[in-house]
């Protein structure tokens, strides 16, 4: 192939490619110079077509599935003041239109929760079902039981102000409970306390009977003089004290409980009625009567069952109870001993004294006491002689 044929091919080539391009060219201006014509046309054509594309749209949507959200259902029952866990947790889907916006969505925003109120299987979660702490809405949701400790009841306790800390205790301290019980003799067969009385029967001469009641009944003794006599005690059994402690006791509540009122319509105020002359003036109301608040005489304290038990039998003996308050996260467990007489000898090395035949007593002089005289105000002076 010669060099002019290979020129020839190269020109016939490049006219080809210069038709193509002048054809795309002119096809590009065409289109361009008819959009404007072609969206009118299809206006006025189409004018019946976009009535009924809302319709269409709204089938659309229809058709479409709702959006579904994760939230946060109970996985079992819990009941009301119980701590919210993992295991008590499970996630499932909502359609997007019924989840409020309280409802909870993360697990963890739950957690360590406590239940304001029995919560059942597969319900799902709100925040207002639940508390951070039950004390701040345990006096008017739960009352006293949403504060006691897992592993502890509770039970009312009577107190005083000596008994109390002088008033000082408040609901979430803790305490020692200190019993002081009295041991009594009594008798094994009547059952009764000791001493036991006696009952003499005296024959006279003429034979009548006479009896007489000795009570308590003493002892027969054989004086130096070998008659025998009755020797009575001059004052009753000094019983023996015996103290001990429950430890680590939480203060619920003190006082009694008093539940929350109900909450009742605001009443509407009254518009007065305007009347013609002098207005008559309203008289001021009566200010309320202030009652005293009275100190509380019960508390209520929460321990283990079996301390419990304890306690309620000390109550019902009558035994002396104390309360001691302890200090701010002192949760710790003494070794105490039980208190009584021999202990305190024990304890201080006290000596019991040899019995004597004398005493000491004081000289039987009284003290005078003299009261002072009260100045007088300035101002004033004394009577003047005369």
């Amino acid at each position: 192939m010669g060099r002019r044929t290979i020129a020839i091919l190269f020109f016939i080539f490049g006219i080809l490619l210069l038709i193509i391009i002048s054809v795309l060219f002119i096809n590009s201006q065409d289109r361009t110079n008819q959009t404007p014509t072609t969206t009118e046309t299809t206006l006025d054509s189409t004018e019946t077509p976009l009535l009924e594309e809302p319709q269409g749209l709204l089938n659309q949507l229809s058709n479409q599935p709702d959006e579904l959200v994760e939230v946060v259902v109970s996985f079992q029952t819990v009941p009301r003041g119980w701590q919210m866990t993992e295991a008590e947790l499970r996630t499932d889907l909502r359609k997007a239109s019924d989840v409020q916006s309280n409802v909870v969505t993360k697990i963890e925003d739950v957690v360590g929760l406590y239940a304001r109120t029995d919560i059942f299987q597969g319900q799902t979660l709100t925040r207002d079902m639940f508390v951070g702490d039950p004390t701040l809405a345990s006096n008017n949701e739960f009352g006293p039981s949403s504060i006691i400790p897992a592993g502890f009841v509770a039970q009312a306790v009577p107190m005083d102000r000596l008994s109390s800390v002088a008033y000082g205790l408040a609901p979430g301290d803790y305490v020692d409970i200190m019993l002081s019980f009295v041991l009594l003799e009594i008798d094994e067969e009547f059952q009764t306390l000791l001493d036991n009385s006696a009952t003499f029967y005296l024959r006279n001469e003429e034979g009548a009977v006479s009896a007489f009641v000795v009570d308590p009944f003493g002892r027969v003794e054989t004086l130096p003089t070998n008659e025998r006599t009755l020797i009575a005690p001059t004052e009753g059994k000094r019983p023996l004290p015996v103290s001990i402690i429950l430890q680590n006791a939480r203060v619920i509540q003190v006082g009694a409980y008093v539940p929350p009122p109900p909450v009742q319509a605001a009443t509407p105020t009254a518009v007065p009625v305007e009347t013609e002359g002098d207005a008559t003036p309203t008289p001021a109301p009566d200010q309320p009567t202030v009652t005293p608040t009275p100190f509380p005489d019960v508390l209520l304290v929460a321990m283990a069952p079996q301390e419990q038990l304890l306690l309620k039998y000390a109550v019902e003996a009558n035994a002396n109870i104390d309360f001691a308050l302890r200090g701010i996260n002192d949760g710790q467990l003494y070794s105490v001993e039980n208190v009584d007489l021999p202990f305190i000898l024990n304890r201080f090395g006290i000596d019991i004294p040899a019995n004597f035949n004398y005493t000491a007593s004081g000289t039987g002089s009284s003290i005078q006491i003299i009261t002072p005289t009260p100045a007088a105000p300035q101002g004033e002076s004394g009577p003047e002689g005369g």
